[in-house]
């Protein structure tokens, strides 16, 4: 995913997969986006909860119904 692509999922609300977990999956909101080491990064809230964190844009995937 590049900086353009990302730049259009800030305020979408989507999954992120934790990493070193496995298969754990949290529901976010995307805030932010930046390139940071040549790897395109959102800076993620969790939906339920507080704080907030960098994490690279292709841990995330999209809301399954």
């Amino acid at each position: 995913m590049n900086l353009e692509d990302a730049r259009g999922l800030v305020g979408s609300d989507l999954l992120w997969l934790v990493p070193g977990t496995g298969k754990m999956l949290v529901g976010v909101t995307v805030r932010d986006t930046r390139v940071a080491y040549g790897r395109t990064q959102v800076l993620i809230e969790p939906l339920s909860g507080r704080g907030s964190r960098w994490a690279d844009a292709e841990l995330l995937q999209p809301v399954e119904d």
